[in-house]
């Protein structure tokens, strides 16, 4: 035996032998083989994403979130572990203490993925991992709030608020956490009533300003406001002259002011031009940017064309709510394979029903809002579909149109229209998606009646309707003395949000608590103050399917409820009849999050 014959096996030959075992599905085989490929060399990040992959399929999801983090922290434009870990943090509760915190910062960093469920996962991460932040939060839920932020921000900045994940992930997603929002609502406070004008020379304590700014801006100014407060915000002047000369004084009030109220209400978009020689430079490059965008979207909105005037009175309702309120300001979005769309949809239809999707195919998606959803559709389709976006809000179109262009999105046509008036067109589409909006209108059955209209033989819709009975809740609290109406302003919708943040778990206003809607403004108007919002049964779903020659074709659910479901009705085949989901969901009322979501198809004639 030679020399070479006794080499033990080389990183390159362990990864063969995972890569072989990964191909004739030996998943064990493909783990323990890239284990020692890592332990010759613990900074290959393909390696590490390998083996993540394999342990997402083996289920072991804590152990493939490690791995993708490492793979990130090695390589930290590597995209595609970006992805599969907003993947990951987003379907399944990880243990964020286990994350490498460089590699989730990488995450947040690209702009491919969904970048919320990666700053979630950041927040807890630093939770876990520093005790100051820790005991903090826990004084901030025991109503503690206030002394604790003079602690960590007055006299001197703490480290743990010097941290660049925290930083990144205020700038990247929306704080969710109730605790969490109170300790922040407490240190922007302490800035601007207790912190000296000389402390903002200090950097640290100026980027964690900067980053509750940016917070701000991500959750549409939600954050509670004290009488005191906006006393203080009353007094604050800024010299735009002296601000446009650099003035450091100036700057610094509008941070402050900038903290509180919308940018586009201190400055003028249509002005973004002229605040090129703000200072400090980190100042500017987020204001100048921000008021760009701004005035981009005004004038897409304003470019947008409009199929006809909108005359129904609930429609305009609704249309004002989100001409004043665009709805959702989404910060990121998941940007899936061209054609992943074909392979979601072969497992609520056969696939041969999906053969129009080999060439060219039309999409309508009725009540488009800012855009998200037409996007991913519009990726997630691939550039043979002909998507047609349409919304009651221009101001929402525009939003959408910009981050079309940013996203480089060319098969997504965008139009002003109702839902009333879409027989107009004289267009047909193989697929229609209404999700959230038919429940909207003075009567959501013919809504979809009128979609259905537009809808090609054969054809395929994608519904969501508010369920009555996990809504019920929502019911209840327009009957709470301080409910302030779908028409009240700006002030009145924070200050009734945090009446509800402060009162006590279990009554039907906390539970909106635990809603992801409730911790932006413009989604707590969507949630809780809507102008217009019809809630169904899936009895009358049924009824209607059965009238207009539609059939049921599944619920889009969580696959651990999917399971849950077929558990339980051992003998039904996929998806299950509509009176076994009804009675599902009577033994569990948050099944479907407050709306159902599913698939059904246009039954041919006869």
């Amino acid at each position: 035996m030679t020399a070479s014959s006794r080499r033990p096996p080389a990183r390159q030959d362990w990864e063969a032998l995972a890569a072989r075992a990964v191909h004739t599905g030996d998943l064990k085989g493909a783990r323990a083989a890239y284990i020692e490929a890592l332990r010759h060399d613990r900074r290959n990040a393909q390696v590490h994403f390998n083996q993540a992959a394999v342990l997402a399929a083996l289920g072991e999801i804590d152990e493939s979130a490690v791995h993708l983090t490492e793979a990130l922290r090695l390589k930290p434009q590597h995209e595609e572990a970006a992805i599969r870990l907003s993947r990951l943090l987003a379907r399944f509760a990880v243990d964020a203490s286990r994350l490498d915190p460089f590699g989730l910062k990488a995450a947040l960093g690209i702009a491919a993925i969904d970048s919320q469920p990666a700053a979630d996962a950041a927040f807890r991460l630093l939770a876990a991992a520093s005790p100051e932040l820790a005991g903090a939060l826990q004084a901030a839920r025991a109503g503690q709030a206030e002394d604790t932020a003079h602690r960590l921000l007055a006299s001197r900045t703490s480290e743990v608020l010097k941290s660049d994940l925290l930083l990144a992930a205020l700038a990247a997603g929306v704080v969710m956490d109730a605790g969490l929002e109170r300790l922040l609502t407490a240190l922007r406070r302490t800035l601007l009533l207790e912190v000296a004008p000389e402390r903002f020379e200090d950097r640290a304590l100026y980027a964690f300003a900067l980053g509750l700014l940016v917070q701000g801006w991500n959750n549409d100014q939600a954050w509670a406001v004290s009488d005191e407060e906006a006393r203080a915000l009353d007094r604050i002047a800024i010299d735009k002259s002296a601000l446009l000369a650099g003035d450091l004084e100036m700057a610094r009030r509008l941070l402050l002011l900038g903290l509180y109220r919308p940018l586009d209400g201190i400055l003028a978009p249509a002005e973004a031009n002229s605040w090129s020689h703000i200072r400090p430079k980190p100042l500017r490059d987020l204001v100048g940017p921000r008021l760009e965008r701004q005035r981009e979207e005004e004038r897409a909105a304003a470019a947008i064309p409009r199929l006809a005037p909108v005359a129904d009175d609930t429609s305009r309702r609704v249309a004002r709510q989100y001409e004043a309120s665009p709805y959702p300001r989404w910060q990121s979005l998941h940007v899936s394979a061209a054609g992943a769309m074909k392979a979601v949809l072969s497992r609520f239809v056969e696939p041969a029903r999906l053969v129009f999707m080999d060439g060219r195919f039309d999409v309508l998606i009725a009540g488009a809002g800012t855009g998200k959803q037409a996007l991913q559709s519009a990726f997630a389709y691939g550039p043979d579909a002909r998507l047609l976006a349409v919304d009651l809000s221009a101001a929402s179109l525009g939003y959408a149109q910009c981050a079309a262009t940013r996203y480089g999105v060319g098969n997504v046509e965008l139009m002003v229209a109702d839902i009333l008036d879409l027989g107009r067109l004289e267009r047909r589409f193989d697929i229609i998606e209404c999700v959230g909006v038919l429940h909207h209108m003075a009567d959501p059955w013919n809504g979809w009646r009128k979609l259905l209209a537009c809808l090609k033989p054969g054809g395929l819709m994608y519904v969501g309707l508010y369920s009555a009975v996990s809504r019920a809740n929502l019911r209840a609290l327009r009957e709470d003395p301080d409910y302030p109406g779908p028409d009240c302003d700006d002030d009145a919708a924070r200050a009734y949000r945090a009446r509800i943040l402060g009162r006590p778990a279990g009554s039907p206003a906390a539970e909106l608590t635990a809603s992801r809607d409730f911790y932006t403004l413009h989604e707590f108007r969507d949630l809780a103050l809507h102008a217009s919002e019809q809630h169904v049964t899936l009895d009358e779903i049924g009824r209607f399917l059965d009238e207009n020659g539609l059939a049921f074709r599944g619920f889009t659910l969580d696959p651990v409820i999917l399971n849950a479901f077929m558990a339980e009705h051992p003998g039904s085949q996929w998806p299950g009849s509509l009176a076994e989901w009804q009675e599902f969901e009577r033994a569990r009322p948050s099944t479907f999050d407050a709306m159902y979501r599913f698939w059904c198809e246009r039954l041919p004639p006869g």
